[in-house]
């Protein structure tokens, strides 16, 4: 059962990554850098979004950007 959801997680977490390149692509295709297409995506996320999920979004932040940077440098 666990297993399960653990799996059902990832393939949704995937797919949001994904769904977010696609966006980036998109927004490249306007002259946006890619920092600018996130900071716009980023923006109207935190207007939308409950002040508790920017809470979490902040501590994964914390725990992960160095990592994120150091897998897309290599």
């Amino acid at each position: 059962m666990l297993d399960e959801e653990l799996n059902e997680t990832a393939v949704k977490a995937k797919a949001i990554a994904e769904i977010v390149e696609i966006a980036l692509n998109n927004l490249a295709k306007v002259d946006l850098s890619r920092e600018e297409a996130l900071a716009g995506i980023l923006s109207q996320i935190a207007i939308q979004v409950e002040k508790k999920d920017l809470e979490f979004a902040i501590e994964l932040n914390k725990k992960y950007h160095k990592s994120f940077l150091e897998s897309v440098s290599k």
